[in-house]
């Protein structure tokens, strides 16, 4: 086994160029012989799936002064590998397979998360900056009044700009691929409460950043030199959004995030993906139904809110301020805090938020007394607002 992770790394920089490119750099069922190494060799077909997940892991960090390049790189490369290979039914098994390890797989979904919500942040900032610049050079005179220096500075910044925002949309565009993909295969893991309310912030998030308020930001002169198909990303995230679907609280946990949720976003995604024919009429018809739970999710929050005013502290999480639903103890620091707030804590960082000791899921120790408390007093609330708004006899 081989330990140093830029060593895993090349290695699957090497093992990403057998993989066949047509002329447009699409996928291809038949290409040289060596890629059949991936579809007939036995290490290949039981081992390459486990350890590709392990990689993005692993790779996190690796010590090295180059680390953040590295990181990003390699995991390109990863994402590659798994997307052509889960084209074929035996990678695909195996995927499905891999799932099963609900703390490794939920690790490796959390990761690509936050390098999604990273790449993308990356671009809306990136994008304003060169709309800006785009702007300032229609001032003919202006621009031609600086000086050649100034000119040669503007130049190279504006060439790393873009440099940036192609690659981060190609990280990100990758990474939206495979979501859609383990979100259709192998859905059980994303509806896991540590991880269904995750995907909805992450996916709220990338959505407010494409079609919410700041979309004028994004205006550039020549998108398609960037590889910015904002209309593409809509497609990928509307098809998420409708694999998750199928759960019945994934659109409450839409509903739930306070940050990036807006209906009315909503509402301008199922216009454009009708209006740009860029889905077809069921997907569309189902993707109204989903918008439309969503309101009623919304309203059914707020009232919730209304219900849950004032709890008593020792029911408070102290990280969220919210009412804990399944309260854990963290035998570090002994500090009690919802389970969803830990585990997604502990997925990027398994120290104590408290005292940054080491912390792992497994030490988590569940609080049932207390949780049968702050459930009997969340139901005492919603009878007593029942009662208060029935109508007297």
């Amino acid at each position: 086994h081989i330990k140093s992770p830029h060593l895993r790394g090349k290695i699957l920089e090497v093992m990403s160029y057998l993989i066949p490119k047509g002329a447009s750099h699409g996928f291809e069922h038949e290409g040289g012989n060596l890629s059949t190494l991936f579809q007939e060799h036995t290490i290949s077909t039981t081992s390459l799936i486990p350890t590709l997940t392990q990689f993005y892991i692993d790779i996190e960090v690796t010590g090295s002064h180059n680390q953040f390049y590295e990181k990003h790189t390699y995991r390109h490369y990863m994402g590659e590998l798994l997307l052509y290979v889960a084209q074929f039914p035996n990678y695909l098994a195996s995927i499905q397979k891999e799932s099963e390890n609900m703390e490794k797989f939920t690790r490796f979904v959390n990761m690509m998360l936050n390098d999604v919500i990273y790449y993308n942040g990356e671009v809306l900032e990136s994008l304003a900056k060169i709309r800006k610049m785009e702007i300032d050079r229609l001032d003919t005179a202006a621009w031609e009044a600086q000086s050649d220096e100034d000119k040669e500075r503007l130049d190279k910044e504006l060439k790393d700009l873009e440099g940036t925002v192609s690659s981060y949309i190609r990280h990100s565009t990758q990474i939206l691929k495979i979501m859609r993909l383990l979100t259709e295969k192998t859905l059980a893991p994303f509806l896991l409460d540590d991880m269904i309310q995750r995907m909805a912030e992450a996916l709220n998030f990338v959505l407010d950043k494409i079609a919410g308020k700041k979309t004028m930001e994004l205006k550039v002169s020549n998108p398609e030199k960037l590889g910015f198909k904002p209309k593409d990303m809509l497609s990928l995230l509307s098809e998420i959004y409708m694999n998750l679907a199928v759960s019945d609280t994934f659109a409450m946990a839409v509903v739930k995030d306070g940050r990036c949720y807006n209906q009315k976003t909503l509402v301008k995604v199922s216009n454009l993906l009708s209006n740009h024919a860029l889905m077809d009429v069921d997907f569309i018809a189902r993707f109204n139904k989903f918008v439309a739970l969503c309101k009623e999710c919304e309203t059914e929050a707020m009232e919730l809110d209304q219900q849950l005013a004032d709890i008593p502290d020792e029911f408070e999480d102290p990280i969220t301020c919210t009412i804990m639903m399944d309260p854990v103890r963290l035998p570090t620091s002994g500090t009690c805090i919802d389970r969803t707030t830990a585990v997604r804590h502990l997925l990027g960082d398994e120290t104590d938020p408290f005292n940054r000791m080491r912390l792992t899921i497994d030490m988590l120790e569940p609080q049932e007394e207390l949780k049968a408390r702050i459930h009997a007093f969340v139901a005492q609330r919603k009878l007593d607002s029942s009662t208060a708004s029935a109508p007297s006899p």
